[in-house]
């Protein structure tokens, strides 16, 4: 029966303070604030909406004297009415887990009166829930008992991580759980044995624990392969016995994997980390993202037969969370810059949208995006990276050998080295400015170390795939690019456009077509692009995509952008001015 919400806050009151009656007037100046005299009169025309929706007959869960309102002696069903039945201690606690994913009272309009309230009532929730998870514990028996002991544990840290007790009774959980699993234990041999005294290194906690979350593969549900689903299990467990982090629980992890919107629901739960996991057949891929500035921090592929998962589950699982507290440490300060300046990563996050095509107008639109952030702050490394890339990039697009802009982007690049030498990007910009410039040796090496300062910067590796390309090395540089694509699958057009350069140096002049053609706009690529089916044989489509390349930039010249064209051997330049010449250019 439909109440007005006013009415189901009275009734939740009432229920849950264990209140048969109450005067009417102690309730309206719990659900209106302001003038008592206007709170009488909202709780009569309360009473009158109330006494419609029993129009039928139907005695409703409310009742009202001239002076009180009083619960109807009909025994009214409440979902928190968990927290007060004497049931076993198992089911109750699942009830429990259940009803604690969402808050109590959750996204309603609380009346002033109420707030302080219901905060109470959500913290004696949670505290229940914590004395009936002990008593859960020593209860468990069956591998099903120590499942629902260690998703109530989970669900408890992440509420808390910095609860000892509780974190020391899921890795009790864990263990009881796999005792209990004996095809599987014996499989296992020796075990190395999780602990919070593992071989993770201590960390300092701070005041308010960044929040980290697991995505469980794609396919971990439908995945009937017990060790892989072990291992993921495995890591969460290892993942909550750090203290310096605090862990999504992980019915709140799958619901994010599964969302269309994942970026908002990572926004939504504040996440600063995310660990991103993939089950295929070749193994276990993982990957750290530090979502602040939209950076992989760590990757790694581990390449595991499903019969080695068994044996090698825990060892793999230490090693994978050994590298998340490396990284966790080392992006402490960035992530304490992070919360003290909120804005600027978002203009930063915002303006590299822009260079997600290829083409001038996002160039020339990422690079005002930069300059913003930077005005809010002129010594924000990254935004001067991404700032030398738009130079670069517009130097490519436009064919015109500025060389302007490529002192400028060299420039830009140093400084962002300068002020943060750690960071990857910055030597992978000037990597970039110096391979147009001609500086190929100078290119490769900061390339190099931007590789070596971030082995799975997929950006990074894109760039040296780039310059290798112009060192006349394009096997390598095909190497390269088709490393950072399988590192960033949904890659920015540069890579395929990359990609079919390497190929068409390398005489795979359809494989250079095919790249071309997973590009979202391809306009900036059409000089390659018919060259290649120039080189193919195809004349006609060679020809089509040279008009519609001399459409874009009628004042191209051939024989100048050979000319500032940086490659380290001439046999490159007669292979590319042949398809050109052969298109028609």
């Amino acid at each position: 029966m439909p109440l007005p919400q006013k009415a189901l806050f009275a009734l939740t009151y009432m229920l849950v303070s264990g209140e048969v009656e109450l005067p009417r007037e102690y309730l309206a100046r719990l659900l209106w604030a302001g003038d008592q005299d206007v709170a009488k009169i909202n709780f009569r025309k309360m009473v009158e909406r109330v006494r419609k929706c029993s129009a039928d007959g139907w005695p409703g869960p409310l009742e009202f004297t001239a002076s009180n309102a009083c619960l109807s002696a009909e025994a009214i069903e409440a979902d928190f009415s968990v927290f007060s039945t004497d049931v076993q201690t198992l089911p109750r606690l699942s009830a429990m887990s259940k009803l604690l994913t969402r808050q109590f009272l959750d996204e309603a309009s609380l009346p002033a009166g109420l707030k302080s309230w219901v905060e109470t009532q959500r913290s004696a929730q949670w505290e229940s829930f914590r004395e009936l998870f002990f008593k859960a514990k020593a209860a468990a028996v069956s591998r099903s008992d120590w499942v629902g002991v260690k998703d109530s544990a989970r669900q408890l840290l992440e509420r808390d991580p910095g609860d000892a007790a509780v974190r020391e009774a899921l890795l009790d959980a864990h263990r009881n759980e796999d005792r209990s699993s004996s095809p599987l234990r014996a499989a296992s041999g020796a075990e190395l044995v999780l602990s919070s005294r593992s071989a993770v290194a201590p960390m300092a906690v701070p005041a308010e624990l960044p929040r980290l979350v697991l995505l469980p593969p794609q396919n971990a549900e439908g995945n009937s392969t017990y060790p892989a689903r072990a291992l993921i299990e495995d890591i969460t467990i290892s993942l909550c016995s750090l203290r310096a982090v605090a862990v999504v629980a992980p019915y709140t992890a799958a619901r994010i994997r599964q969302d269309a919107d994942k970026i908002a629901q990572l926004e939504r739960h504040s996440i600063s980390y995310v660990i991103d996991t993939d089950i295929s057949g070749e193994g276990l891929f993982v990957q750290m993202i530090f979502l602040p500035s939209d950076s992989i921090l760590w990757a790694e592929r581990f390449r595991l037969k499903p019969s080695a998962l068994a044996s090698h589950r825990r060892q793999v699982a230490q090693m994978i969370v050994t590298a998340i507290s490396s990284h966790l440490q080392r992006t402490e300060m960035v992530l304490a810059d992070y919360r003290a300046r909120p804005e600027v990563y978002r203009s930063y996050l915002a303006s590299t949208q822009h260079l997600n095509k290829f083409t001038l107008p996002d160039v020339r639109r990422a690079r005002n995006a930069f300059r913003e952030t930077l005005k809010m702050r002129g010594d924000f490394a990254p935004a001067l990276s991404g700032l030398s890339r738009t130079y670069s990039w517009e130097w490519v697009l436009t064919t015109r050998g500025d060389k302007d802009l490529l002192v400028q982007a060299e420039e830009t690049a140093q400084r962002a080295v300068a002020l943060e030498p750690q960071l990857a990007s910055a030597h992978r910009e000037l990597g970039l400015s110096r391979l147009y410039l001609g500086d190929v040796d100078g290119s490769l090496e900061a390339f190099d170390r931007a590789e070596g300062l971030s082995p799975h910067l997929a950006d990074a590796i894109c760039g040296y795939a780039d310059a290798l390309v112009h060192a006349s090395k394009p096997a390598e540089g095909l190497a390269k690019i088709s490393k950072a694509i399988r590192l960033n699958p949904m890659c920015p057009d540069d890579y395929f456009w990359i990609a079919a350069g390497a190929s068409y140096f390398l005489g795979e002049f359809h494989e250079a077509i095919g790249y071309i053609d997973q590009m979202g706009d391809s306009s900036s690529a059409r000089r390659l692009l018919a060259a290649s089916y120039a080189m193919a044989g195809d004349t006609a489509k060679a020809r089509a995509h040279r008009r519609k390349a001399q459409a874009l930039n009628p004042q191209f010249d051939l024989d100048k952008w050979l000319s500032v064209l940086p490659v380290k051997e001439q046999w490159q330049k007669d292979l590319y001015r042949e398809g050109l010449v052969k298109a028609g250019f």
